[in-house]
């Protein structure tokens, strides 16, 4: 149910099962699981049911780095979270995305993704994707792979009713978390700020973080302060290692019409290199997307292609008109190197809550370049050993330029800041999503993923808030009441 108020809830002083900080794709899967599960579910929410520009205006902070972006733009402060606007883009991780790939670069989760296959089923479910078309090899190196697309799910609008059945769950909007208070190796009690202003404490067995890729990060790091390091007791790599998934426009392709690859409903093929290709080559994951292009577009690369191949340009001219060849815009996203350089540090000023608002120290480095840079000239080089087409690659990417800021840039894929680790001093978090040196707070969402392969999050944030709910509570058979 939702409750007026939060003053009200605070009134009785009531002790919940578990209290869960922040309604997005996380928070909404955890209280729907334990909820169904008879557990008294207290799930805090800082926004309100929609979103409002002076609660969003919270979310404002400071990006420190060559490529600048507004922290408040990629995610959504109110009921459901970014859900509200996500585009519904859903791929699981590769096995070799929980591995180490690159010497130096720790990639390595402390499960695999055999720990997260039990919850594929349910998590698709909850996010009513279509059954899954395996990848298909291409060439030695290539595998063409497919985008799988929620409709895309809304949580608020899909889990509103379902909550406000349960009477053993309360949901409280305008309830903006702003301290944790420990008392020997456990959290007693959250403190919650209403729209008012005063201040509430609020008691719960177990209590989950579910803010979000940055906010998890800004509120241990607050709490810890205020705690004086009593909740992350080897800070080392709190807010530290925090990753996106770069998105850039990279160069354009001549593709002939008997290419193997297949353009879905937005018009885009998508290819990755395989396993061993990124093991051979010292490679991090990465995605490729061909964007088909107008006819007019396509014909004025084949002008430019004419300029340097003339009999090939010729070619691809006549192919055109008998549309025997098609232009595309080639893009890539790729999995960030882990730095602890990029992270999440409280800023100077304050919000209205008296909060320090997120400063995200944020930068590309050279392992980023030689990722993308792998990964485009292995589409070129098959295209053109297979017969298929051509693709020329942009200057930057092969080292002439640094990377454009006009460009994509981002996916607005917040990860890392809190991340999993077996070691205290390389995380934040255990396997399964403990804070180390706690006994009951957990944090849930992709501010845990030590990396992120190439893929988008939602799909793996749903399956590991399911594998935390059957931790928490022990494993059921799904009733499907979400």
């Amino acid at each position: 149910m939702f409750a007026e108020s939060l003053e009200r809830v605070a009134h009785g002083a009531r002790r919940f099962d578990v209290c869960l900080i922040g309604s997005g794709p996380a928070g909404i899967t955890l209280a729907t699981e334990l909820g169904a599960r008879g557990w008294s579910v207290l799930l805090l929410e800082a926004g309100g049911a929609h979103v409002d520009p002076d609660s969003q205006a919270m979310y404002e902070g400071e990006v420190v780095g060559p490529l600048r972006f507004d922290l408040e733009v990629g995610r959504l402060r109110c009921f459901g979270g970014s859900s509200n606007h996500w585009g519904g883009f859903c791929q699981t991780l590769d096995a070799i995305d929980f591995e180490d790939k690159v010497p130096g670069i720790d990639t390595k989760w402390p499960i695999g993704r055999s720990d997260l296959e039990p919850f594929l089923a349910r998590a698709e479910s909850v996010l009513e994707l279509t059954p899954h078309q395996p990848d298909r090899p291409y060439g030695e190196a290539l595998r063409l792979t497919t985008m799988r697309y929620s409709p895309p799910v809304n949580f608020a609008a899909k889990y509103r009713p379902v909550l406000n059945r349960m009477a053993n769950v309360t949901v409280v909007l305008d309830a903006c978390v702003v301290d944790l208070h420990e008392s020997g190796g456990v959290i007693e009690s959250v403190e919650a700020c209403g729209p008012d202003g005063r201040r509430h404490r609020l008691k719960a067995r177990q209590f989950v973080l579910c803010a979000g890729g940055i906010e998890n990060s800004r509120m241990l790091l607050w709490a810890n302060r205020t705690q004086v390091g009593r909740i992350v007791k080897e800070p080392a790599a709190l807010g530290r290692y925090w990753i996106e998934h770069p998105h850039f426009t990279v160069g354009e392709a001549l593709l002939e019409a008997d290419t193997p690859m297949v353009f879905d409903r937005w018009s885009i093929a998508w290819s990755a290199p395989t396993a061993a290709a990124l093991r051979d080559r010292g490679l991090l994951n990465a995605g490729l997307r061909l964007t088909r292009r107008p006819r007019e577009a396509s014909r004025e690369l084949a002008v430019r292609l004419a300029c340097v191949a003339p009999e090939l340009g010729q070619r691809v001219m006549a192919g055109l008109n008998r549309r025997l060849f098609c232009g595309a815009l080639l893009r890539a996203s790729w999995e960030q190197a882990p730095r602890a350089w990029n992270r999440v540090v409280l800023g100077a000023d304050p919000d209205r809550n008296g909060v320090p608002r997120a400063e995200l120290h944020w930068r590309l480095d050279e392992v980023d370049r030689q990722t993308v840079r792998g990964a485009a000239l292995l589409l070129a080089e098959t295209l053109a050993a297979r017969g298929h087409g051509r693709a020329r690659i942009d200057p930057w990417v092969l080292g002439q330029g640094s990377f454009p800021a006009d460009d994509e840039i981002k996916g607005n894929h917040h990860m890392g800041g809190t991340r999993m680790s077996a070691d205290p001093r390389r995380g934040v978090v255990d396997a399964h999503c403990k804070v180390h040196g706690l006994a009951n707070l957990h944090v849930a969402g992709s501010s845990v993923f030590p990396s992120g392969g190439a893929v988008n999050p939602t799909l793996t944030i749903v399956q590991l808030s399911l594998r935390l709910a059957d931790h928490l509570s022990g494993p059921v058979r799904f009733s499907g009441a979400a």
